[in-house]
């Protein structure tokens, strides 16, 4: 079922529902309001009649009068019927063409004149009534009943004409309904549209129209968005492939040489020596860019979850390794220190990669310095430094200075450093160190 067939059934079933309950309040409070007036008409009735009739002598059983033309009865006499019934159950005075039915609560009352009234909606020769019944002080009870034809004829007239306005209330529910999801779900339709058509032909390039009401237009957006990153991570994974091809083809070349070189008979043992040395330089370099570009190309942020870490404690550590291994001076500064939320393995081999490139491309008698002030890191070389015209592609990947080409290195180390900033929602930069060289700073956000 599409989505616009169930918010289709889901708007009528509402709507109908709200359709259906507020003809069944009407109706139920038209009624009863109805109800409350002929029994408020009754219980005026019954407190004049009953008055006059206490005044009168006390009526014994077994004389009967049919339509007495009496002041106690007469207020009655033209739109209502009225009897007078002893304690036994028997007809006193009848005012009307019809007999009341004595129900066993009707003799209750007139058993005890200090009974409750009792009403009671009847139904003689086919004719409606609503009739009250009253204790008559000193035993018997007063009945008096008003038909309700008229009432009854007006609930049928309204139920009638509640299943009419139900029916064009159910067509009319279904066509708002329908526009309805119609406006709705054609945005909708139009991602689905959209998604299918990048399934089929794989063109991210594919952008839906931003409309519709907030949340519709928000997904369309966050569509659009997710898209154009697609498209970006895709023309990225491009670039780097042909990328990475130019850059293994330099070494592959040269160990194609090397070992064709080797397979000459007449090399010298020397010369054997030294074309093996290449080889292994090259393979040591295919390595490096191998495992670069392995953590280029790998998403940390599914892979690693952050944690938190105090920036000074954890530098401190990475300098000690970068310690052993390079016999340049590394100087450690921690101003301050701050707690912040990185992915460990990520953050150890950025911040390595910028002692690696710091020791690279420093002089051996110079040292390098690491800085930490609250969330802002800081490495200095005082090597060659950064041309300024250079300085905005320092951190695009396989990108090598025109003064460093000559040094060994596949330019994807500051590529790392820059991965890693963005994915930790932080800022890289360059900037001159004083005297000659470059400072690579990175600053987290508050």
């Amino acid at each position: 079922m599409s989505i616009r067939t169930r918010f289709l059934a889901v708007i009528s079933v509402i709507m109908l529902a709200t359709i259906g309950t507020l003809l069944i309040c009407g109706y139920l409070l038209t009624s009863r309001f109805l109800l409350r007036e002929v029994d408020q008409n009754l219980d005026n009735r019954v407190q004049i009649v009953s008055e006059l009739l206490q005044s009168r002598p006390r009526l014994r059983g077994g004389s009967r009068m049919r339509n007495p033309i009496t002041d106690a009865l007469l207020p009655t006499r033209f739109d209502a019927i009225t009897q007078v019934i002893s304690a036994d159950g028997d007809i006193l005075i009848g005012f009307g063409e019809i007999d009341l039915p004595i129900s066993q609560d009707a003799l209750r009352i007139a058993d005890n004149d200090r009974s409750k009234r009792d009403r009671a909606s009847i139904e003689v020769n086919g004719e409606k009534y609503r009739m009250l019944t009253v204790p008559i002080r000193g035993g018997g009870a007063l009945q008096i009943a008003i038909s309700i034809n008229d009432i009854e004829r007006a609930k049928s007239a309204i139920q009638r004409g509640g299943f009419l306005l139900a029916i064009f209330g159910m067509f009319g529910a279904v066509a708002i309904a329908w526009l309805s999801a119609q406006r709705v779900s054609r945005p909708i339709q139009d991602l689905a549209d959209a998604a299918e058509e990048i399934a089929r032909t794989g063109n991210l390039q594919v952008a839906v129209d931003v409309g519709g009401d907030t949340e519709i237009r928000q997904l369309t957006a966050s569509f659009n968005a997710m898209t154009r990153a697609l498209q970006s991570s895709r023309d990225q994974q491009k670039q780097l492939v042909q990328d990475a091809s130019h850059e293994f083809r330099t070494p592959l070349t040269s160990l194609r040489a090397n070992s064709e070189l080797l397979q000459r008979s007449d090399l010298g043992q020397d010369a054997r020596f030294e074309v093996l040395r290449d080889i292994r330089i090259e393979i040591d370099e295919l390595t490096s860019l191998t495992s670069e570009l392995s953590a280029l190309a790998t998403d940390q942020k599914t892979i690693e979850e952050t944690t938190i870490v105090d920036l000074g404690s954890v530098i401190e550590e990475i300098v000690d390794r970068a310690r052993r291994r390079y016999s340049q001076e590394i100087k450690l500064n921690v101003e301050s220190s701050a707690s912040v939320s990185v992915r460990q393995s990520q953050f150890d081999r950025a911040l390595s990669n910028l002692i690696d490139n710091a020791a690279k491309f420093s002089p051996s008698d110079k040292s390098i310095e690491v800085l930490v002030r609250a969330k802002r890191i800081e490495v200095v070389d005082h090597g060659l430094g950064v041309a300024d015209e250079e300085k905005s592609q320092i951190f695009d990947r396989f990108f090598r200075a025109i003064a460093t080409r000559s040094l060994p290195g596949s330019g994807l180390g500051l590529a790392i450093v820059k991965q890693f900033a963005d994915d930790h929602n932080a800022k890289v930069e360059v900037a001159d160190t004083p005297g000659g060289g470059a400072t690579i700073i990175i600053q987290f956000k508050d």
